[in-house]
């Protein structure tokens, strides 16, 4: 689309993670995705038109395993994930980092690290649960299935890591202003998911918005979520 232009971000041992990213004033928008997705579909097209609007800057990029960016499905730990969205906001500065389902865990995870970095969260159907508890999830060899169909194997290190993260802390170390969106007909994470962790976050200035017929992708919604997370966040 015109006015993007290409990002990578190297990572180590000649990988690296690649976007695009739209130029404009901070702090701007960070998209990260859910499992199985990319870097440029519905919400993030949606974002990337009001950022756009507002002459607002914004990255997006393909989480590892996905897209045009390193790594494979199975093989790359939150952690990991997690470590490149903080490399990618130590260069940009204080950025609002909006997530998605698995891009929600990882968004949550980076503003409870290094809240200098987040200006504000949103969280859009985050997948809280799903990686902790995975390995009773798995399908016979270890293998996960996403909702397009794609099936691979977890390995045990992504497992170990998941299951080694502090989320049920979580949300009691994010102080940051946080917008929590979750589709009451949300089939693959439950919307209760959502409210307890809303319920247990520290921020003083948070938002729930418990979307009517709201899927676990809330495309139909998304063009909404960027205004009401504006008037929360306020002049920035």
């Amino acid at each position: 689309m015109t006015g993007l232009l290409p990002y990578r971000l190297e990572v180590g041992d000649g990988e690296a993670i690649v976007g695009d990213e739209l130029p404009g004033a901070g702090p701007g928008y960070l998209f990260l995705h859910g499992l199985g997705s990319g870097r440029a579909g519905q919400k993030s097209e949606t974002l990337l038109a009001h950022a756009r609007a507002h002459g607002r800057a914004l990255l997006r990029y393909d989480l590892r395993g996905h897209g045009g960016s390193c790594g494979k499905l199975g093989r790359s730990t939150i952690s990991e994930l997690i470590d490149d969205a903080i490399a990618a906001l130590a260069l940009r500065g204080p950025t609002v980092v909006v997530g998605a389902s698995l891009g929600g865990v990882v968004a949550a995870h980076v503003a409870a690290r290094r809240p200098d970095l987040v200006a504000g969260l949103a969280l859009v159907a985050p997948a809280f649960g799903l990686m902790s508890g995975l390995r009773q999830r798995l399908a016979p060899r270890g293998r996960m299935w996403t909702r397009e169909g794609h099936g691979f194997v977890v390995e045990e290190r992504v497992l170990a890591d998941a299951e080694a993260l502090d989320e049920a802390g979580l949300p009691g170390r994010i102080r940051v202003p946080t917008l929590v969106a979750h589709g009451l007909a949300d089939d693959v994470i439950p919307h209760r998911v959502g409210e307890r962790f809303f319920d247990a976050l520290a921020a003083p200035k948070k938002d729930l918005w418990l979307v009517p017929e709201g899927d676990h992708r809330l495309a139909a919604q998304a063009p909404a979520l960027w205004p009401r997370l504006d008037a929360l966040l306020g002049p920035l």
